[in-house]
C-alpha cells in the first residue's frame, strides 16, 4: 500500500467524524458529476439526504456504484524557492459504495444522525418539506484514508 494509506477502521471513522462535507461522484446519462453533501456515519455505512427529485436523486436510486471524499486539517505548505516544495497537510478518506434508498424508520434513523452530527441535537421535522426527501445509506465497499505530512 503507498506510503501514507491505511484501512484502519478508527483512522477512517476519526476522519469522517470530523469531516464538514462528503463529495460523491457519480454518474448518469448525461456523464459524471460531484456534488457535496451533509452526511453521518455509522459502522460501514455514509448516510445522506437529497430531494426526491433531480439528478442526485436519479443517480443515488439508480443503486449504481458511486464513489466519495471527504478530507480534513488541510494546511497550506509553502516555499519560497521551490515550487515543487508547494502542497497541501491534509488527512482525507476515499471510498466507493453502493446507495440504497430508506424508508420508514430507516428514513429518520438517518435523518435523526445528520440533524444529531450538525445540530448536536435532535429536532423536529417539518412534515411539507420531510415529504419530499429522500434518505440514503451507502454501504462502503472500500475505503482508504490518506494522511500527507
Amino acid at each position: 500500500m503507498r506510503k501514507g494509506v491505511t484501512e484502519d477502521k478508527g483512522v477512517l471513522a476519526d476522519i469522517l467524524d470530523k469531516a464538514e462535507v462528503v463529495w460523491l461522484a457519480l454518474v448518469d446519462d448525461e456523464g459524471p458529476h460531484c456534488v457535496p453533501v451533509n452526511f453521518a456515519v455509522e459502522g460501514d455505512t455514509l448516510f445522506v439526504h437529497s430531494g426526491k427529485r433531480g439528478r442526485k436523486a436519479a443517480c443515488l436510486d439508480s443503486g449504481a456504484p458511486l464513489a466519495f471524499s471527504a478530507a480534513v486539517d488541510m494546511e497550506l505548505k509553502t516555499s519560497e524557492d521551490n515550487a515543487c516544495e508547494l502542497g497541501y497537510r491534509f488527512r482525507s478518506v476515499m471510498g466507493r459504495g453502493v446507495p440504497r434508498r430508506l424508508t420508514g424508520d430507516e428514513k429518520m434513523r438517518a435523518l435523526d444522525l445528520i440533524t444529531l452530527k450538525y445540530a448536536g441535537r435532535a429536532m423536529p421535522y417539518n412534515e411539507k418539506v420531510l415529504a419530499i426527501t429522500g434518505a440514503y445509506a451507502i454501504d462502503m465497499h472500500s475505503a482508504t484514508a490518506r494522511i500527507k505530512e
